[in-house]
């Protein structure tokens, strides 16, 4: 079997975990398995160890505007996926295909012919997002930020409309759709009853590379740490963690609290940080290499995930795999994965009383403390396993042609 990934991923560098390590796994994993794979991408890394069975095609691109990103990835890479078409038996679209906006040129066109069609993983839509964001992405800042990120949502509403019909077009040819959650795939159901008929339905998760996140039983210290990481842009609700941190200090004096990555909001955290005299307690981290994170995973007692809006982020996943509890806000397809209680808190957007309740409940036990630990790990080992999530995507690859 061969399969032409178009596109792969707009950019394929795993080293910087999130959809690029997700996207790397799947082509790696699967060449691993005996499959030929030929993955179309826009830039990647040059430190990755490519196996025998894939061939990366790497359109160079260095474009950090969305959108002229995209465009640039299609003029480029549709004659190079028109011939590699030829060779292969399935064309695989993975990433990106955004929710009422993903389209696959050699499905509109018909270029597929008797090919088999898959897409996926199709991700939940970000609920929220903001010039931060932007800023994060495009690599702008200040008024021309400012009048980029106006500009794309003008010309993203005006051409809503055909976008959408280029979507449906794309879903019509799929044999299967690849979904990251239930609730992704329940939203598709409810938008594109009828053209998900007689189509193959799958739901598989991302995974963490559990190897690199391994087990630690939580560390005795002489203080309590919390942890959080990502991008720091508004979206990411670090403020309200920052704002729980004067009522934990209040019940637990000693507690600090790392955050890690960059990003444009990082000023006004420092500056929140500042005002509420929380310069002892709080440090940033900056960004980290995924080995270096990991350390930090291993030495806090508790990751919070404040997000106003999200997926699936992987730092849950890595905090998970390496064995610390979860408190995040519920948002996205967090709910099929934090068991209340068991691994993790669930808490309302915004509500730093309720945020620092749930914190306070596992520093305050030790016993639970050391449950969710355990809880936390085994329920990573069990879904987010990338041995497990390449073998799913092989078994579906097997049902389509019947094998």
């Amino acid at each position: 079997m061969r399969i032409l990934a178009y596109p792969a991923h707009l950019r394929l560098y795993p080293e910087y975990g999130s959809e690029y390590s997700w996207v790397w796994e799947i082509l790696r994993g699967l060449a691993r398995r005996s499959i030929e794979v030929i993955a179309i991408v826009g830039r990647a890394s040059r430190s990755l160890e490519i196996p025998r069975r894939l061939r990366i095609i790497d359109l160079g691109l260095r474009h950090s505007e969305p959108l002229i990103e995209r465009f640039m990835f299609e003029v480029r890479g549709l004659d190079i996926a028109r011939e590699a078409i030829r060779s292969a038996d399935v064309v695989h679209h993975m990433m990106p295909f955004g929710f009422r906006a993903g389209l696959n040129l050699l499905a509109i066109f018909r270029y597929i012919k008797n090919k088999t069609f898959v897409i996926g993983p199709i991700q939940y839509p970000q609920e929220y997002s903001d010039l931060t964001d932007f800023e994060w992405i495009s690599v702008k800042e200040g008024l021309r930020a400012r009048i980029f990120h106006d500009l794309g949502k003008a010309i993203t509403r005006l051409i809503s409309r055909p976008i959408s019909f280029l979507h449906e077009t794309t879903l019509e040819e799929a044999e299967a759709l690849v979904f990251d959650s239930r609730k992704t795939l329940n939203l598709y159901k409810e938008h594109y009853q009828d053209l998900l008929k007689d189509k193959i339905l799958e739901v598989i998760p991302p995974g963490v590379e559990t190897e690199i996140f391994k087990y630690v039983p939580p560390i005795k210290k002489n203080y309590f740490e919390i942890m959080t990481a990502g991008y720091l842009v508004r979206r990411k609700g670090i403020q309200y963690l920052i704002k729980a941190m004067p009522i934990i200090l209040r019940e637990v004096r000693e507690v600090k609290l790392r955050i890690v990555g960059d990003g444009p909001f990082k000023i006004e955290l420092m500056k929140l940080v500042k005002r509420l005299s929380l310069d002892n307690n709080i440090r940033f981290e900056g960004l980290l290499p995924r080995n270096e994170l990991a350390k930090h995973y291993a030495n806090c007692d508790v990751y919070v995930q404040p997000s106003l809006s999200e997926t699936f982020p992987s730092t849950i996943r890595e905090a998970m795999s390496v064995g610390r509890p979860v408190v995040a806000t519920r948002v996205g397809f967090l709910e099929e994965h934090i068991i209340d209680g068991v691994n993790g808190f669930l808490v309302s957007r915004k509500n730093v009383e309720e945020i620092a309740k749930k914190v306070l409940i596992i520093l305050g036990d030790e016993d639970l403390r050391l449950k969710m630990s355990i809880k936390a790990r085994e329920y990573a080992e069990s879904n987010f396993n990338w041995d497990k999530i390449v073998l799913a995507w092989y078994n579906m690859y097997h049902r389509l042609f019947g094998t």
